[in-house]
């Protein structure tokens, strides 16, 4: 309290410094005390719109609190003032993301690749790429997504998000299988629970035509509360009926429809189709 008190006489009476405000800041981070630390960088960057030091912890914060308007809004002042500083592209980017900004997000990391050097951070480079194939794929531009997933595996060969959600790509083309289970299997053997990389898997493995190992991992997926399972979709349940209707499973394999109607995300518009004729019907 006394401290607080001193540094507030100061301000009444003398003109703020950049200097007098970051030494007020870095004890109020000292202290913990986030809204007057927010406000008093905020106070920094209206002397100095550049100021460093203050727009990375204003970031940083940002990211923690998940406040996608202030992290894109800030990332943006960031990279007009430090335009080869790779963090503005790479979070305002997600922050577009994550607000549903798609083009908009895009073009930002677009911009952050131009800066990539010999030096930059591997896995915020891979992580940008990663989503730039995301957000390709979506936009119908598969093969920018490809390319993209591509330029992701050189900095990071491991990163796992990327290696699924390339091969379930292609798995949905019917393209380059071998390398799709390749890469999915990869997956499977760093996160062997994961039911979205189980699910891909098994995927990869129908469309191969390996049915029966298909279903050695579905069976996997659908161990547990599937009613309650976030991570099963009705998509996951309609790959399972498809599964099962090709092993001969009919019976098992309704029953798995039905359930993807009842859940209702990501079925294909011949699920109805499907459990009317009782058999697998190819789309």
């Amino acid at each position: 309290t006394v401290v607080l008190e001193q540094f507030k006489k100061i301000f009444e009476h003398v003109p703020e410094t950049v200097d007098m405000l970051y030494l007020y800041a870095s004890y109020l981070q000292m202290k913990k005390m986030d809204v007057e630390l927010i406000e008093a960088l905020h106070r920094i960057l209206i002397l100095e719109p550049d100021h460093p030091q203050a727009l990375l912890q204003l970031l940083q914060m940002a990211i923690q609190r998940e406040d996608f308007p202030e992290v894109l809004n800030i990332c943006e002042q960031g990279a007009t003032h430090h335009p080869d500083e790779l963090s503005y592209y790479f979070y305002g980017g997600y922050a577009c993301y994550k607000l549903g900004l798609s083009e908009k997000s895009l073009n930002m990391f677009k911009k952050g690749v131009r800066q990539i050097k010999v030096d930059t951070d591997k896995q915020l480079a891979s992580d940008m790429f990663s989503i730039m194939g995301d957000l390709y794929y979506e936009s119908g531009e598969r093969d920018s997504a490809y390319a993209a997933y591509d330029s992701c595996l050189v900095y990071r060969p491991d990163n796992i998000g990327c290696l699924n959600n390339y091969a379930y790509y292609l798995s949905l083309e019917k393209r380059d299988l071998d390398k799709a289970e390749e890469m999915s299997h990869r997956t499977i053997i760093a996160e062997p629970s994961n039911k979205t990389y189980l699910d891909t898997y098994a995927w990869i493995l129908f469309e191969k035509g390996k049915y029966a190992e298909a279903k050695i991992y579905m069976e996997r997926v659908l161990d547990g509360d599937i009613d309650h399972d976030e991570r099963v979709s009705g998509g996951v349940l309609e790959h399972a009926g498809d599964i099962y209707a090709k092993c001969g499973e009919i019976d098992e394999a309704i029953r798995w429809w039905k359930k993807a109607r009842e859940k209702g995300e990501d079925v294909s518009g011949i699920l109805e189709k499907k459990i009317r004729l009782r058999k697998y019907i190819e789309q």
